[in-house]
Parts: structure tokens; sequence; C-alpha cells
């Protein structure tokens, strides 16, 4: 069985499905830290059924769903497929290639497939097992394991070795046969509880019955009682109807007056409301004509307003123009001033200027020749410098190959010494390890033997503490058992003692004579003088049915004081068997020649003196155990009588009965006999207990001692010992073996270095001529470099000093440059704001006049008469006193509506009242009629 490929898909960090392919020849898969390599076993331990989160580095099983990047949304779904080649037929299934994938959803589904069909986990680790491939196998061994593998932690290694031996696979399969034996004793031991519960709640569905039979009587009283009861109530409701008919009579005649005022208080209402709007609009008019009379006098005083505040508007800008006006004027003469001196002066500085250019063109002239004859100079200089370069660079790689060459000489040349020293050093110590081996070995086999003294001891005294275990676990289930018959037993007797105290189901005259000291309380009853085998009583106890009730007296005197105590206490009838009236019967046994039939007297147990009473009723009885129609139909002699085994029938010559069976027959037949069977039933149960609870403390007292004597750690210790004695032997066998191999080795180096070191020798010989070549070429190079170096130093400082006197006449031009240009600016700024100050002085003029003459129009026109305005106040006042009389008489309306309105709400509200009183009496009346209705 060969691993052939793993897909992953939405795992971890393989947010995108990639497929490794284990081709032949693919041993590991490698990469940087980070890159997921982690992840790859953690897949494949995913999808062989890893159940742990803590084996999958994560902290819940959902986190190892593909979570998305800045870039890339969370995947919904994590999926790892493992496919293996089963030429070989290693897995138990008829595919050759099988394939198993494990499939998680974020909504916490998950799936587990098998060739791409749909299955349990158990099924892929049935299939895998004892194969080596699983989630805890030898087969995935993370970093950390082998270290626990190492120290034996947890008893990892026999883990191990199990799994690889094929044992683990028995083991797995053990484990599960005895959890479902556990699981099948858990269910009997729940079983027997379950019977246990059912007899003991037979007694109490008795008394239930019981109760139920006298609830059915109450209920028949109950019904008659409540039929008495529904007749009287009719009557009474009838009473009741009469007087409610009458309210509603005078409930309807109240609503039919409140009806009769409200339409009065509406019609008056109305025509209040048709005057107090003729009123309202008269009021509308007045306070609109007023309110425009206002608005005129108003504007009057709006417009006269106006025409002061644009006088003195224009007053002011009069004053303001003037003012501008003037200082524009003193302005422009200045400007004038400064415009004439600035072009005197820039005639001047444009003279000198001329001059300095004429002079910076020579000087250029001259400084561009010098910079020719100066870079031809430099370009001869490094290319001299360059050859001059190369030349040491020749002599400088030389010099280092010959230098390394001596180097690596005498590093071989000291390699040999060393090699030589430590080979000597090895063997040496070879002998030593030979002798440490032997030592070590047989510490080992001491320490093996002694291990295998131990383990078969703790195995027998493991073997012995199960062997007590189960000893104890046995006597606790049968003491269990034990104490729930004694629990069975002790409700029985309690109970059966309980119904002979109180003689349960006996009548009245029984219990009566039973309780009287006037009369012998030693006569028993006949049901506790026969004592039955369980499995006839319920025949029995039905044949004996009408005689169970039966005082048994030894003479007529007994029977006759207890008739006559029952009459003279009206206690009701007693029945009587007289033994002195049976002398005469012999108490034989019954015979028959059916096979079939088993007598009656065979069946019951009696005491000596009762046999006659005992023969005398059941003398002619038989019992037989079959149910079958040709049985019950089979002809009878004389005056035999046969019983079914199970009660279900009673038979004579001329008649038969029968039928179903009850829960409680049988019950009553043989309970004082029954008493003291169970109680001694219940001292051997007791006796039996109490040699099980010894037992039990003899086992527990010998399984302390057992595993008090276990030698674990003494095992532990010498394992211990044994592992370190393997590891400190593994580890000079692996030194003798290193030692070995470079002793091997070294002869071998040895040779190849002696050859190295002659090869160095030639190459010496063949680079020595060149170097002393490079050097002679060297010194030519060096004078022609220092030729052309003093020249060029020459025309560097000539350059210098015509750059330096060029550059100053350089700055001096543009220095008089930018004082010609900032004359000319600055007489074009001037020209510019003279021109801006004339047209604002011809702006300002035009204004100016423009306000002169608007002063002198509003000073024409003005109107200091206001008699006109007086007139026009008092006509006001006029109109506004006549709007008040409106108003007056107009809120005098509105106010004796709302009088009306506030009578009409009064009468409505009392209207509403009779209306619900109106409406409680029919819905009485309704509930009286539905109330005899369900009467009757």
């Amino acid at each position: 069985m060969r691993l052939k490929s793993l897909e992953i898909k939405g795992f971890k960090s393989f947010g995108d499905k990639i497929t490794i392919n284990f081709d032949e020849g693919v041993t590991a898969i490698v990469g940087p830290n980070g890159c997921g390599k982690s992840n790859v076993v953690d897949s494949i331990r995913w999808v062989l059924g890893e159940q742990s989160t803590k084996m999958l580095r994560s902290e819940k099983m959902e986190n190892i769903i593909f979570n998305g990047t800045r870039t890339r949304k969370p995947s919904n779904l994590a999926e790892v497929s493992l496919t293996f080649d089963n030429t070989k037929n290693i897995l138990p299934t008829e595919y050759t290639t099988v394939t198993i994938t494990r499939k998680l959803y974020r909504s916490g589904e998950s799936e587990y497939r098998l060739n791409d069909v749909q299955c349990r986990l158990k099924d892929i680790t049935d299939l895998f097992l004892d194969t080596g491939i699983g989630p805890d196998s030898y087969s995935i061994i993370e970093l950390k394991m082998i270290e626990e593998i190492l120290n034996n932690k947890e008893n990892s290694r026999r883990a191990l070795f199990e799994e690889a031996a094929g044992v683990s696979k028995y083991k797995i399969r053990k484990k599960q046969t005895l959890n479902k034996l556990k699981d099948t004793d858990a269910d009997l031991s729940r079983v027997e509880d379950v019977l246990f519960e059912i007899e003991k709640n037979l007694k109490t569905l008795e008394s239930q019955a019981k109760k139920t039979e006298r609830y059915y009587k109450l209920k028949e009283q109950y019904k008659e009682l409540s039929t008495q009861l529904a007749s009287f109530r009719i009557q009474g409701l009838k009473e009741s109807m009469e007087k409610l008919d009458q309210q509603e009579e005078s409930h309807n005649d109240e609503r039919s007056r409140y009806n009769t005022d409200i339409d009065q208080f509406e019609a008056k209402i109305q025509e209040e409301k048709l005057e107090n709007l003729n009123k309202e609009k008269n009021l509308s008019f007045q306070q609109k004509e007023t309110n425009e009379y206002v608005s005129k006098i108003r504007q009057y005083e709006n417009e006269k307003k106006i025409k002061n505040e644009r006088l003195n508007f224009l007053q002011e800008k009069e004053r303001r123009l003037s003012a501008d006006l003037e200082i524009d004027r003193r302005s422009v003469e200045n400007i004038e001033e400064d415009l004439s001196r600035l072009n005197n002066s820039r005639k001047i500085e444009a003279e000198m200027f001329s001059q300095i250019e004429n002079d910076l063109g020579y000087l250029k002239e001259e400084v561009d020749k010098l910079r020719s004859d100066h870079q031809a100079c430099k370009a001869g200089l490094d290319q001299a410098q360059q050859a001059l370069q190369e030349n040491q660079n020749i002599i400088y790689k030389n010099e280092k190959e010959i230098e390394i060459v001596r180097i690596q000489k005498e590093g071989l040349e000291q390699e040999i010494a060393r090699n030589t020293t430590e080979t000597n050093l090895r063997k040496e110590e070879l002998y030593e390890f030979d002798q440490e081996i032997e030592k070590l070995e047989s510490q080992s086999a001491v320490k093996h033997k002694a291990l295998e003294e131990l383990t078969g001891f703790e195995e027998q005294l493991k073997q012995d503490i199960e062997n007590a275990e189960a000893s104890i676990e046995e006597l606790k289930k049968v003491s269990a058992q034990e104490h729930r018959k004694i629990d069975a037993k002790q409700n029985e007797f309690n109970l059966t003692k309980s119904l002979v105290e109180s003689l349960e189901g006996f009548p009245e005259s029984i219990k009566f004579l039973k309780k009287n000291n006037e009369w012998s309380k030693n006569a028993p009853l006949l049901s506790d003088i026969l004592f039955c085998q369980e499995d006839y009583r319920i025949a029995i106890e039905n044949y004996l049915e009408s005689y169970l009730n039966y005082y048994v007296v030894e003479t007529y005197q007994e029977a006759t004081a207890g008739i006559q105590l029952l009459g003279k206490s009206a206690k009701g009838k007693a029945n009587f068997f007289v033994l002195e009236a049976l002398k005469n019967i012999q108490a034989e046994g019954s015979g028959t020649t059916d096979t079939n039939l088993t007598p009656a007297l065979e069946v019951i147990n009696v005491d000596y003196k009762y046999q006659r009473l005992a023969h005398y009723l059941l003398g002619n009885v038989f019992v037989i155990d079959a149910d079958e129609d040709n049985q019950i139909s089979r002809t009878l002699e004389g005056d035999t009588v046969v019983l079914a085994k199970s009660g279900k029938f009673n038979k004579t010559r001329v008649s038969l009965s029968g039928g179903s069976v009850g829960l409680f027959e049988g019950k009553r037949i043989g309970r004082a006999k029954n008493l003291e069977v169970l109680e001694k039933e219940i001292r051997e149960i007791h006796t039996n207990l109490d040699k099980y609870n010894e037992q039990l403390d003899k086992l527990q007292s010998r399984l302390q001692q057992l595993k008090q004597s276990t030698r674990q750690q003494e095992l532990a210790a010498l394992r211990d010992e044994i592992n370190k004695v393997n590891t400190e032997l593994i580890s000079y066998k692996t030194r003798q073996d290193q030692y070995n191999t470079f002793i091997s080795n070294s002869s071998v180096r040895r040779e190849d270095i002696e050859r190295k070191i002659e090869e160095y020798n030639l190459n010496l010989e063949a680079m020595v001529p060149e170097l002393e070549k490079a050097n002679l070429q060297k010194e030519s190079l060096s004078e022609n470099v220092m030729e052309i170096q003093d020249r060029f130093s020459e025309l560097n400082e000539s350059l210098s000093e015509k750059s330096a006197r060029y550059n100053q006449k350089n700055i001096e031009f543009h220095q008089q440059q930018n004082k010609v240009n900032t004359i000319e600016k600055e007489a074009e700024y001037k020209n510019n704001n003279l021109k801006t100050l004339n047209e604002r002085i011809h702006i300002n003029t035009a204004e100016f006049e423009a306000a002169q003459s608007g002063i002198r129009e509003i000073v024409s026109n003005s109107d200091t008469n206001d008699d006109e305005l007086i007139g026009m106040y008092d006509q006001k006042e006029r109109m506004e006193k006549a709007t008040q009389e409106a108003e007056q008489e107009y809120y005098k309306s509105r106010g004796l509506i709302s009088e009306l309105e506030e009578q009409l709400r009064l009468v409505r509200h009392k209207k509403e009242q009779a209306e619900q009183l109106f409406t409680a009496t029919k819905e009485k009346k309704t509930e009286l009629r539905m109330e005899m209705t369900s009467l009757k």
C-alpha cells in the first residue's frame, strides 16, 4: 500500500485547491518557515479522523477552515482527500485505489466519504486498523513525539510497538466488546428493578380499584341531588326575570324623555349659532376697514422717513467725495515728480550696463579656450591612470592567487599532521570502547533477566487482583439481589400481616367477633387454617370462596354464643364450621384413575385436627392443569368437581362456571400460614446476607493486601536503568562506528591532500615570472602619469584664475541688469498709478455734482405741513371704537352658545347612563335565560 496523492482545499492556509502527488522517489516536502509544511501534516492527521483540536494546533474545530485575507473572502468549507494504491490488497476492500475524504462546513456539519460514498468515521477507522495508518499511529510523528517516545512518556513506546506488531487491533476490539457487555449487564439490572417496581405497585392498584368503585357510587348520588337543586334554582330565576322586565320598561321610558330634551337643546343652539355667525361677519368687516386705514397711515409715515434718510445720505456722500478729490489731486502731483527723477536714473544705468556687457564677452572667449585645453589634458591623464590601474589589478590578482595557493598548501600540510594525530588518538579510544561495550552488554543481560522476573510477578499480581475484583463484584450483585428479595418479602409480610390484623375483605360481622372479648378469639377462619401451594391457590380459593368467611369452632355452644352476640349487637350474620359434628367423617385421601387430575387434598396443607373438615370440603375435588375445551367438556361421575389450575373454570356433573381471572385472586387463602412462611424465609435471607458480607470483607481485605504488594516502583526504576544502559550502549556503538569510519576515511584523505600539494607547487612555479613582468610595466606607466599630471596642474591653475575673473564680471553684469529692470518696473508702476488716479478723479467729480443736484431737489420738494396726518389719526380712533363694540356683542353671543352646549352635554351623559342600565338589564336577562336553559 502506497500513498499516491493528497488534495487540500480550504484547510488552514490553503485557500485554493492544491494536489500533492507522491510519485516514485518523493520522500519529503521541504520549504522555508511559514510556508505550510506543518499544515500538510495536520491535514493528513485530520482526514484520518483526528478529533482533538489541540493536536491540530487550534482552539476550536471551525478555526481550521480558511479564514480569508484582506483581498479574499473566508471559505465556507474545509476538505481534505487522501488516495492510496491498494494493488497489494493490504486494505480489506476490493478496490485497487482507495480515496478517503473529510469535509467540514462553517455551519458545523461534517461528513466522511470513502471512494466518494458517504460513510462513518468508524468505517474508516476499521478500514485502516492494523495498517499502521491513523491519527495517533506511528505513521504520523511530530517533533515533540520523538522526545516522548525516547522518554517513554505515558508508556508511548509500548503503544508504538503494539501498533507496529498488530496487537492494538485486538485490544481495541476487546475494549469495544467489554463495553457492550457492561451495557448489557446494566440493562439486565434495570429489568430486575422494573419487575420489582411492578410487584410493589400491584397493591397500590388494588387500593385504587376500590376507590374507583366508591367514586362511581358517589357520582350517581351527586347526579340525583344536582337535578333537585336545578329545579329550585329555575324557580328563583323566573322570579328574577319578572323583576328585570319591569326595570327594562322604566329604563326605556327614561331614554325616550332624554332624547326629547336633547332635540330641544340642539334646535336652540342652532338658532344662536346663526345669529352669532352674522355678528362674526360684522366684526370681521369692521376689523378689515380699521386695518386698511392703519396701513395707509403707516405708509405715509414710511415715505416721509425715507426722504429724510436719503437727504442725510446725499449730504454725507458730498462731504466724503470732496475729501477724496483733494487727496487724489495731491497724489497726482507727487507721482509726476517721481517719474521725472526715474527717467534721468534710467539713462545713466543703461550706459554702465553696456560697458560691463562688452568686458564680459572678452573674458568668456579666454575661459572657453582654457577649458578646451584642460579637457584634452584631463582625458590623457584619465587614460594613463586607467592603464596604470589595470596593471595594478593584474599585479594584485597575481599576488592574491599566489598567496591563496601558499595558504592552501600550508593548510593541507597542517591537515595531514592533524589527521595523523587524530587517527592515532581514535585507535587508542576504540580499544576502550570495545571494553565498555562488552561491560554494558553484560549489565543489560542481567537487568533484562531481572525485568522479566518482575514483569511475571506483576502480571500474576494483576491477574490475582482482577480475580479478586471479579469475585467482589459477583458477591455485591448477589448481595444486591438478596437485599431486593428481602425487601420484597418484608413488604409482602407487612401487607399480609396488615390484612390479617384488619381482616381486609371480610364482612363486618367477622371483624366484630374477632375483636370482641366476650367471644373466643382463638377460633380461626377457614382461610387461615388452609395453606395451599402457590400454583393452585387461585383454583382452591375460587372454589371455597363462599366458605372462606366461616369460623371454625370446636362445639355448637361456641357457635351459638357468637350468633347471640351478633344478634344482640345488630352486627349482621356469621357462619361456623363445628368440628364435633365432623367426627364421623373419615379423613382419607381421594383417589382417581385419571392421571390428568390431581386431588385437591394433595395440594393443601392443614393441621391434623382440621383434616376431617378439609376432607369434607375437598374430598371430591380434583385439579386439572390444562384449560383446553376437550378437558372442560369431559364427563364426570357422581359428585366429582374439577377445577382448572389457572382458576378459569369450576365443573360439576350438572354445572360449569368460569371466566377471566382477577388480578388479586388467590390472595386470601392461607394468610396466617403465609405469615409464618414469609418470616422463616426472611430469617434465611438475613442469614445468607451475613455470610455474603463476611465473604465480601475477606475478599476486600485480600484485594487491599494484593494492591499493597505491587512492585511497580521497583519495576519502573529497573526499566529506567535498562533504558539508561541501552542508551549508553547505543552511544558507545555509534561512536565506535564513527571512529572506524573516520580511520578508514583518513588514509584516503591523506592521499588526496598529497596530490593537491603537488598541484599547488606546479601552479606557483608558473605564477612568479608573470608577477615580475607586471611589476616592470608598472614603473613605466607611473612615470608617464606623473608627467601628464604636472601639465594638468598648470592648466588647472590658469583656468581657475580666468574663471574667477569671469565669474566676478558676470555677477556685476547681472547686478547692473537687475538695477535697470527695477527702475523700468518702478516707472511703469508710477504710470499705472497716475492713470488710475486720473480716472478716479473724473468719476468722483461726476458723483459729487450728482449728489449736490439731489440735495437741492429733496429740499425743494419737502412739505412741512402735518395737518393731514393729524386728521388721519382722529379717523383711526373712531374706527377702533366701533370695532370694540362689535367684538363685545360677538363674544357675548359665544358665551350663551357655550352654556347651552354644556347643558346639552349633561343631558347626553344622563342618557348614556340610562342606556347603560338598559343594556345591563338586557344582558342580565340573557344570562338568566342561558342559565335556565342549561339547568333544564
